[in-house]
């Protein structure tokens, strides 16, 4: 297996979003698609979910059951990881493409399936 996922207490984990280079954050007033080092504090109670990420590793901040929950996780690029990009609309400046890692796993039978998707960078330089 290429990745390891734990669990983690979110509002902890928030204290730490500065360790990932981009941040995917949607909130109920908006959504903001930046680096870490460029992301305003929000506030937290108005998140309605969260991707903090780099190319080994992602925090995964979500609402379940009416609370705050968190799985970090970490992976590497290989034979059990296919990594795709998806263009970004212009009016995101980080990069041109998203890149999202999905991580394979097999069943008994040795079919393989994805196991967990990721978001791993961004690549390219942002159009003008």
């Amino acid at each position: 297996m290429s990745y390891t996922a734990e669990r983690v207490e979110a509002f902890g984990a928030l204290e730490h979003i500065t360790d990932y280079e981009y941040a995917l954050v949607y909130m109920m007033s908006g959504l903001f698609f930046c680096r870490t080092a460029d992301l305003k504090t929000p506030d937290w109670s108005e998140c309605l979910e969260a991707r903090f990420f780099d190319s080994e590793k992602e925090l995964h901040v979500y609402g379940e059951d009416g609370a705050m929950q968190a799985v970090k996780v970490r992976g590497t690029a290989d034979d059990d990881c296919l990594v795709k990009k998806y263009e970004l609309d212009g009016k995101w400046s980080m990069g041109k493409y998203l890149c999202v890692c999905e991580h394979f796993a097999y069943d008994a039978d040795g079919q393989a399936y994805v196991a967990l998707t990721r978001l791993a960078g961004v690549e390219g330089e942002a159009e003008a």
